[in-house]
């Protein structure tokens, strides 16, 4: 459940509209725009990197950025900046894990019995 702060601060929403008298139809918060651009430039730098030759806009690269930052954005906000995401993405990498058992059972069914169903 999400409560609304008592705080002043948090209650104004840190988005850019776009230009004075022209709003843009989304709202993004400042952030969300770099992540983008981040994003949107390693997308082209990998595929670059790649023997591929695309002679088309970035569309596709467009979209794949847009769907990140959105992706991002769920669950990047000022109570939990990137720096905390990062730091427990690394944690729950690095966390130590139980050992599996080293033996592996198989069950294979030679012979299936099927029951007729009778008649009401």
């Amino acid at each position: 459940m999400l409560l609304r702060p008592d705080d002043d601060v948090y209650r104004v929403d840190a988005v850019w509209l776009g230009p004075r008298g022209m709003t843009l139809p989304w709202t993004a918060r400042y952030s969300a725009y770099s992540i983008w651009l981040v994003l949107f430039v390693a997308i082209l730098l990998v595929e670059a990197a790649l023997p591929m030759n695309v002679s088309v806009p970035p569309v596709w690269e467009l979209v794949f950025s847009v769907l990140a930052t959105y992706a991002l954005t769920g669950v990047i906000d000022h109570d939990r900046p990137l720096s905390s995401v990062w730091q427990l993405v690394r944690a729950e990498v690095a966390a130590p894990r139980r050992q599996k058992s080293g033996r592996r059972v198989f069950v294979v069914s030679r012979k299936v019995r099927v029951r007729e169903r009778s008649a009401p």
